[in-house]
């Protein structure tokens, strides 16, 4: 079992048909990534876990549809339209600016790609810098009003210590210059070092430094929207 929400089941068919579909729909909503890679990273965790490869195909084609499923919803309650290209991977087209905000504290906003509202988030590396990991920079730190966001963006503090917070913080910081991932199906049971995407810095640095797991229903892959749904985080700012 990966996590409350998601869970293996024995009767899903091996039928490479199958495996391919989702493979196809999972890589679909995952521009940047290969079915090569989703597969050999699959085909390692069902090993290392004494798994059926179709089974994980089906948790993760499971759970990419349901995030896809809440970022139509998410972004209609937003009032951001869901359009190809809107802004991708994190990309800054929004029209409003990030503010001023506490070390440790992370953003949202919605971000969108191929119609799949993903979403986006970075952590507040001090007052006035933020840290995230974007395509093309990688894991980068930038000043806080060098981000645009999307309207109804939220910040909001992780539930743990000011040292703890901290310390993920100088950590993410400490991963800057590190590659861009575009895999977040699995990105949980990857190293916590070298490539990542925004949701897996923020998973890392407080998994390392606060003892704690920040992805709301414990997938095998952890997205954006899990963390703001984690009960170790709380609203403390909508931008408008």
């Amino acid at each position: 079992m990966i996590g409350g929400l998601f869970s293996f089941s024995s009767a899903v068919s091996a039928d490479t048909g199958l495996n391919n579909k989702y493979l196809d729909e999972i890589v679909e909503l995952q521009p940047g990534t290969t079915k090569k890679e989703i597969l050999l990273s699959v085909e390692s965790y069902a090993e290392e876990n004494n798994l059926e490869v179709s089974d994980v195909l089906a948790t993760i084609h499971q759970e990419i549809i349901k995030d896809k499923k809440d970022g139509d919803r998410v972004a209609k309650e937003n009032g951001n339209e869901v359009k190809d290209g809107y802004s991708i991977y994190g990309g800054s087209s929004g029209t409003y600016k990030l503010p001023l905000s506490t070390k440790g504290n992370i953003y949202y906003t919605d971000s969108y790609t191929a119609f799949y509202n993903h979403g986006h988030v970075g952590m507040y590396s001090s007052s006035d810098k933020i840290v995230e990991a974007v395509p093309g920079d990688g894991t980068r730190q930038i000043k806080y009003n060098a981000r645009n966001v999307e309207q109804n963006s939220i910040i909001q503090k992780i539930n743990v210590t000011t040292n703890q917070k901290n310390n993920a913080a100088d950590w993410a910081v400490s991963q800057v210059g590190s590659s861009y991932s575009f895999n977040f199906a699995t990105n949980r049971s990857t190293g916590h070092n070298g490539d990542k995407n925004c949701s897996k810095l923020l998973w890392s640095a407080f998994t390392l430094k606060a003892n704690i797991d920040i992805d709301g229903n414990g997938g095998l892959g952890v997205y954006p929207r899990d963390i703001t749904s984690s009960s170790y985080t709380t609203t403390v700012a909508t931008i408008k």
